[in-house]
C-alpha cells in the first residue's frame, strides 16, 4: 500500500487537490481517503464523497495529539477490511507531519506500508507571513515534504511566487516545487516528482549542522500554531441544521463578519448550506470569502476555527441566516 500524505495549513487547498487526485485515479486505483478535521462537524469528508474512493472522517480533534490511538486503530481498521492500493491521509491543517510519521513508522505497520509520500500544500498568499510568524512550524513542514505545491499562484505577483518557490527550495532543496492555481497539476511532473528518490532522508535537508526542526524539542511535544507558544492556539465549532434552508446573501454578509474578526479572530470557515433549491460550499480562507455550488448533501453544517470566538454571537448569527424555505 502506498500513503500519500496531503498536508498544509488551514486553507490551503488540501480537499481540492486531492477531489482532482480521486478524478484522475479513482477508478484506477482502490484508494481510501482517511480525513482528520479539526473539530466536531465534518465538511471535507461531504466534499469528496463521490469524487471516487472510500471516504472514512475522523473529527473531533487532530491524529498527531488527541487523537494519536484513534488514529492508529482507524488504520488497523482500514488495512484490515477495505486493503486498499492507496491511503490518503488529509491531516487537520493544524497537524505536524513529523508526528503523524512517528504512527506510520510504526512496526504493526511495516509489513503493509510500501511507501509514504508527503505532499505539502501551500498556500501562496499567507505563506511568508506565516513563515516569519512560525519559523519552526513552516520549516519541519517543508523539510519533510517530497513535493510541494504552491496553490492560490494567481492570487500573487509572479515575480513573488518565485521568491516563495525559493525560499521554500532554500529551506529543503531535495523537495520538488509546482506553482499551481486551484491545486491544478500535470500529473506528468506529480509523477515523476513522486518516483525520484530524495538523495537524503526527509527532515535532513536543512543547512549543513543544523538540527531539524523536528529534533530541536522533545517529539512528545505537539507543534501548533500560536504566536505566544508552542501549544494548541485555535478552537472549533461546529453546528449542523437538518431540513433547514438558508438565505445566501445574509450569509455572505456573516462570512464577510467572520473575515472581520467581528466574532473572534477566524482564521477558517467553512460550511455546506442548502439554499433554495441548490446547494452551496461558502468558505473563509486565506482572508477571503467565496461561494461555490456542491451536490446534495444531508444536512447543512458549519466549522469556525479560530481564536477567542464568541461562540454564542457566531451561533445567533447563523440561525438569523435561516430562511422559510425552498422559494426565498
Amino acid at each position: 500500500m502506498i500513503v500519500d500524505v496531503i498536508y498544509g495549513f488551514l486553507g490551503s487547498g488540501k480537499t481540492t487537490f486531492i477531489t482532482r487526485i480521486l478524478k484522475e485515479w479513482g477508478d484506477k486505483e482502490k484508494i481510501v481517503v482517511l480525513v482528520n478535521e479539526f473539530g466536531e462537524v465534518g465538511i471535507d469528508g461531504t466534499l469528496l464523497d463521490g469524487h471516487g474512493g472510500k471516504i472514512v472522517e475522523m473529527p473531533s480533534g487532530c491524529i498527531c495529539c488527541t487523537l494519536q490511538s484513534d488514529f492508529k486503530s482507524q488504520m488497523l481498521e482500514i488495512l484490515q477490511t477495505m486493503h486498499p492500493e492507496r491511503l490518503i491521509i488529509e491531516p487537520t491543517g493544524v497537524a505536524t507531519i513529523g508526528q503523524i510519521h512517528s504512527i506510520l513508522e510504526l512496526q504493526i505497520f511495516e509489513d503493509a506500508i510500501d511507501a509514504v509520500n508527503n505532499v505539502l500544500i501551500a498556500d501562496a498568499t499567507g505563506f511568508m507571513a506565516l513563515y516569519k510568524a512560525n519559523p519552526h512550524f513552516v520549516e519541519s513542514q517543508v523539510m519533510n515534504a517530497r513535493l510541494v505545491l504552491l496553490n492560490k499562484c494567481d492570487k500573487v505577483d509572479h515575480r513573488r511566487a518565485l521568491l516563495i518557490r525559493d525560499a521554500i527550495s532554500a529551506i529543503n532543496p531535495e523537495a520538488t516545487v509546482l506553482l499551481t492555481v486551484h491545486g491544478g497539476v500535470d500529473w506528468g511532473q506529480y509523477q515523476l516528482a513522486m518516483a525520484t528518490p530524495p538523495t537524503s532522508p526527509p527532515g535532513q535537508s536543512l543547512h549543513a549542522g543544523r538540527i531539524p526542526p523536528e529534533e530541536e524539542e522533545p517529539k512528545e511535544k505537539h507543534i501548533h500554531l500560536n504566536n505566544e507558544q508552542d501549544a494548541l492556539g485555535y478552537e472549533s465549532f461546529g453546528l449542523t441544521y437538518n431540513h433547514l434552508f438558508f438565505n445566501q446573501d445574509m450569509l455572505q454578509s456573516l462570512f464577510n463578519q467572520l473575515q472581520r474578526s467581528e466574532m473572534g479572530t477566524v482564521a477558517r470557515a467553512k460550511g455546506i448550506f442548502q439554499v433554495g433549491r441548490k446547494w452551496i460550499l461558502m468558505e473563509l480562507a486565506s482572508g477571503e470569502v467565496s461561494t461555490q455550488p456542491v451536490k446534495q448533501a444531508e444536512q447543512s453544517k458549519v466549522s469556525v476555527i479560530g481564536k477567542e470566538l464568541d461562540r454564542k454571537a457566531i451561533g445567533a448569527a447563523f440561525e438569523r441566516c435561516v430562511s422559510g424555505g425552498p422559494e426565498e
